[in-house]
């Protein structure tokens, strides 16, 4: 049976197609990670404000005043930054996803092109048998 020719390309993308899974997964794990360091932040926020507004109804110290603003003002500053990176997370995992759709797509168009080439190999195989079949009995049946 002839082997098949684009075997080294199929090895090929199939290694393509696993490193993509795994930059698929790695950017899933990133955006999962942004994705709680985002609620982290913003739970960080509400009890910020939580503490500041209670400060204030018991009557804030007026040099703690600017202390807590500013430190408001910081957080809400790393929230939209988290904000941000969430959102370019979401984008990275859907080029990765774009990516891995691909390698997927062109490594299972080299599989089918590697099974209608043993189907060929098979037929060819069984004509040859037909014919030797076919060549054995003819033999047969002159003696």
């Amino acid at each position: 049976m002839a082997k098949f020719k684009l075997q080294q390309v199929l090895d090929y993308r199939e290694r393509l197609e696993g490193l993509a899974q795994q930059a698929h997964v790695e950017a899933i794990a990133q955006e999962a990670q942004l994705a709680a360091r985002l609620c982290d932040k913003r739970i960080e926020l509400t009890a910020l404000q939580e503490d500041f507004d209670q400060r204030q109804r018991q009557g804030i110290d007026p040099q703690e005043f600017p202390l807590y603003r500013n430190h408001i003002g910081q957080v809400k500053e790393e929230l939209q930054a988290s904000i941000r990176e969430l959102e370019s997370a979401k984008s990275v995992v859907q080029e990765k996803r774009t990516l891995l759709c691909n390698a997927s797509r062109d490594k299972e168009l080299l599989e089918k092109l590697k099974e209608k080439h043993l189907d060929e190999q098979k037929a060819l195989a069984a004509q040859k048998e037909s014919i030797f079949l076919d060549e054995i009995a003819v033999q047969h049946f002159k003696r």
